[in-house]
């Protein structure tokens, strides 16, 4: 019998059994028995029992505080309520820390060797009354003064009986609705989430003759929503080959890209070792409507790359022996940034995207990137440094404070070192080496293994020797021009312009986005200075743009434009108007009661940014975007 079998044979007597039960055993089970309860989707409430191992005297427990891959500390303890801990069926007093507030202090008396910990944790975010995304660190406490990769958790769900469910976790048994997990250790725990639903799919992306599986699970509010075309699976298959064809290793037993799809959730992802945690920013329609499928195509993608970097390897300051100690977060342009670019790179090899969508979002981006002019007093390493700070600040000014900048510039930092390698190379090497000698190790491992600066020079130097370390520090250091930014675009036999149209990118985030580099709204940042929310509210003033010097503010909402009710298409109509006229644009804005007409001097027409061929340069990047062969099956 397997170890997780007899603790696992141990524990079927006495979940949901008080420890008055427990109290007298000769020998406690190891594990924290760990029982989820959502016994009414539409309230949204979920029910947290845990039966812990405890030795009599003083006791700390943690609520998680940072959570991997949000690079903050924002465990949401605020949510968290009805904390009841007993023994032996009598109360025991607990005292929150006064300074760390996700610390919770007790005695445990005389006698006692486990406790029962019960609380209700309220998830409006991530649970409709289809559908469940189950995140462990929100529903759990756990012991301080160990390594949580040391602490065994023993985990179970109860859902409603006719829902599916996937995970990375490998399932013990089910009885109706009751879902049993086999033991794992409380890292492992916090690294696999669980998505449950009334209308669920499995689809196996599995190559052809590997045995690590793959699988596409999705949940989702209909079952419209899950009609994903024979097409779509085909790239998401590719995705797997050219993801296994560019590392040469993978570091999971199994992989679940786990998708949530709703219009009543939270939008966004977040990477796991063994799986992703992926909610359409699309909701139902992603599948369905072909522009909220190309904003939503590089998402499962980019999670799948941070299973090697991220997860496989990481930051060493990143890694920490459990989710109090604070998080690191200088190197995030590698963690984060060179995923970006991976990601993307696999987007399109697995042909998720057409060459063209990746040049149209990397205009995008890069355009945005020029017109932040916080890159004068603010260097990229700084945004990193901030990361947690940067994470939940609001839109207005963040071209001149800046944002998580990390992401988009990461991602133009990583095509300049792939540009620079294949030059002094002369195209005999890239980053895909890099990429290949940095994660492809340690085939079918999951432990993992964390890097420096140093580490990340050293790789790059044993693929092309190279200035490397002066080469970042000048672009993670340095400000306005001193920051190459479109260097890596052009090397590659491009360049960034601009026109009075739009690119089926920037029309689709500006009628339907809400991406990570984009928001729904009409983006004239990069020409009078402004970005307009739908509902006329101004999101973004460009600093020292002709909004600017008109007195324009974020929080505004636009009135009328040249006299007439404002509207987007109003607002475009104004600006070829002011170019042809070389008259100012005249809009009225109302803000804090009051109500005025501002002129706007500005006279250089739409401006949409692409990315153009130079002539007379090889086009690297058709062949950095091109497919790989596949050469390994596994």
């Amino acid at each position: 019998m397997k170890r997780w079998q007899l603790i696992a044979g141990m524990l079927a007597l006495v979940l949901g059994l008080p420890c008055a039960v427990l109290v007298h055993a000769a020998t406690p089970p190891e594990p924290v028995a760990l029982t989820v309860r959502l016994p009414d989707p539409a309230q949204k409430l979920l029910y947290v029992h845990e039966v812990m191992p405890v030795s009599p005297g003083k006791l700390t427990l943690y609520y998680p505080k940072y959570i991997p891959g949000d690079h903050a500390p924002d465990g949401p303890i605020g949510t968290m309520m009805g904390l009841q801990i007993t023994a032996g069926g009598q109360r025991i007093a607990w005292r929150r820390d006064p300074v760390d507030m996700f610390t919770f202090h007790l005695v445990v008396p005389a006698g006692v060797d486990c406790l029962d910990i019960r609380f209700q944790f309220p998830d409006t975010d991530r649970i409709t009354p289809n559908l469940m995304d189950l995140t462990w660190e929100h529903v759990a406490l756990y012991r301080g003064g160990e390594p949580t990769r040391q602490q065994l958790f023993l985990p179970t769900m109860v859902i409603p009986a006719g829902w599916s469910y996937a995970s990375a976790l490998e399932t013990a048994g089910r009885d109706g609705g009751r879902v049993r997990f086999k033991p794992v250790p409380f890292n492992t725990l916090v690294d696999s989430p669980v998505i449950a639903g009334r209308y669920f799919r499995q689809v196996d992306l599995t190559p052809k003759g590997s045995t690590v599986h793959r699988f596409l699970d999705m949940v989702a509010d209909d079952a419209q929503a899950l009609r994903i075309t024979p097409a779509q699976i085909q790239d998401y298959r590719q995705l797997v080959v050219q993801a296994q064809a560019l590392f040469h290793a993978h570091h999971y037993r199994d992989y679940h890209f786990l998708l949530t799809l709703s219009d009543h959730t939270s939008t966004g992802g977040l990477e796991h070792h063994q799986s992703s945690d992926d909610r359409a920013r699309g909701g139902t329609r992603m599948f369905g409507d072909p522009a909220h499928f190309m904003l939503d195509a590089s998402l499962l993608p980019h999670e799948y790359t941070h299973s090697w970097n991220g997860k496989f390897r990481r930051p060493a300051r990143l890694w920490q022996p459990d989710f109090e100690q604070p998080e690191h977060t200088g190197m995030l342009w590698v963690y984060e940034g060179l995923t970006v670019y991976l990601g993307d790179m696999l987007t399109v090899r697995s042909g998720l995207w057409a060459p063209q969508d990746w040049r149209d979002a990397v205009a995008y981006r890069a355009a945005m990137l020029m017109h932040r002019p916080g890159r004068d007093w603010r260097p990229l390493t700084d945004t990193a440094t901030a990361a947690q700070l940067l994470y939940g600040a609001p839109m207005a000014w963040s071209n001149w404070r800046r944002g998580t900048d990390f992401y988009p510039e990461g991602q133009l930092l990583w095509l300049a070192v792939d540009t620079r390698i294949r030059q002094l190379s002369h195209g005999r090497r890239s980053l895909d080496d890099f990429a290949r000698r940095f994660f492809g190790i340690d085939n079918g491992s999951d432990v993992t293994r964390t890097y420096t600066f140093d580490d990340v020079i050293a790789a790059l130097d044993a693929v092309q020797p190279y200035d490397w370390a002066g080469f970042l520090h000048g672009w993670l250091d340095g400000t306005g021009n001193q920051v190459p930014l479109l260097s890596g675009l052009e090397g590659s036999g491009w360049q960034l312009v601009y026109t009075d149209k739009p690119s089926r990118y920037q029309h689709a985030i500006e009628h339907v986005g809400n991406g990570e580099f984009s928001a729904m709204g009409t983006n004239a940042m990069f020409s009078v200075g402004l970005f307009v929310r739908p509902d006329g509210s101004i999101g973004d003033v460009l600093w020292n743009g002709p909004a600017f010097k008109a007195g324009l503010a974020p929080g505004m909402t636009l009135v009328a434009v040249d006299g007439r009710a404002y509207t987007p298409a109003l607002l475009r109509q104004a600006i070829v108007r002011a170019q042809r006229d070389a008259q100012p644009l005249r809009i009225r804005a109302a803000g804090d009661g009051l109500t005025r007409t501002y002129a706007v001097h500005y006279t250089g027409g739409l401006k949409y940014p692409h990315l153009v061929r130079i002539a007379g340069q090889a086009d690297v990047l058709k062949t950095i975007l091109a497919p790989r062969r596949m050469d390994a099956t596994n």
